[in-house]
């Protein structure tokens, strides 16, 4: 977890979110969260005003994977749910692999964007590459 958060500081993150849900109020009334993961947000908390960390938002994207418009897919695995209330389709082992692809080589240099016709994207990237490509 602290490595998560570090990397997500790094890549210029303004925001982390930890779910946490009491699933048994009686035997943690912290909820699912553990005392690691505590440790772990109070030390990228040090570590961050400590100076310990001065490499916020110091890796800039180049590279762009475009997934399709609207494409709620959790791409925690390839048959994760899309909107957490459909089984994955087809798309989804197809962008799994070229996304892990993609992150291997760019690391993080590398955006996951969804195509709107709203954003200018072709101007603020090196390459981009779309889901199905």
């Amino acid at each position: 977890m602290l490595q998560d958060m570090l990397t997500a500081y790094h890549a210029g993150a303004k925001y982390m979110v930890v779910f946490d849900y009491p699933i048994y109020p009686d035997a943690n009334p912290y909820g699912i969260l553990m005392e690691d993961q505590f440790d772990a947000m109070k030390d990228f908390w040090n570590q961050i005003h400590s100076g310990q960390v001065s490499t916020f938002g110091t890796t800039n994207p180049q590279v762009a994977l475009v997934l399709p418009k609207d494409y709620g897919w959790g791409m925690r695995t390839p048959t994760d749910t899309i909107w957490g209330l459909w089984n994955s389709d087809t798309l989804s082992p197809l962008i799994w692999t070229n996304m892990n692809q993609l992150l291997n080589t760019y690391g993080l240099r590398l955006d996951i964007i969804y195509n709107d016709t709203t954003l200018n994207f072709e101007e603020k990237y090196s390459k981009i590459y779309y889901w199905n490509t």
